[in-house]
């Protein structure tokens, strides 16, 4: 029980550090310190919890759309087109369709357990949603 409960603190904590830098980046590019009044500062740091808030919602998305099997046809034709590259790549395997690859895809199984990305996204949005707030509370 006790290593499942830091396995779950660490995949959120890694995921929100990630994302802590990014809205740290963001805030030193946008000049926070310089920022001339207190509506400024706002927009910044909505700035800056909305970008990693939004990349790290899209990638959960992204990864759910891969487990739906979008990406099998990609898949499937950037394999043949390095072993049709490659002189050894047709003598280890022989042809495979593409409904016999997409059956073996399928019973591997896709990624589990990444909702843990979309959570923290969500937060660094929850947060950039409050500042917006602010700032339209502030610019009037």
């Amino acid at each position: 029980m006790k290593d499942r409960i830091i396995k779950i603190l660490l995949k959120y904590g890694i995921t929100a550090a990630v994302g802590g830098l990014m809205a740290f980046a963001v805030i030193a590019l946008h000049g926070y310190a310089d920022a001339a009044d207190s509506a400024e500062r706002c927009r910044i740091l909505a700035d800056a919890f909305t970008i990693p808030g939004v990349v790290l919602m899209l990638c959960a998305a992204l990864v759910w759309i891969s487990n739906a099997g979008m990406f099998y046809g990609l898949s499937y034709l950037a394999g043949r087109a390095v072993r049709a590259l490659f002189p050894m790549g047709r003598t280890f395997e022989k042809h495979e369709r593409y409904a016999d690859y997409v059956l073996r895809k399928r019973e591997k199984g896709g990624v589990h357990g990444y909702g843990f990305i979309f959570h923290v996204g969500a937060a660094f949005f929850a947060v950039a949603v409050v500042f917006i707030i602010r700032f339209y509370g502030l610019s009037e």
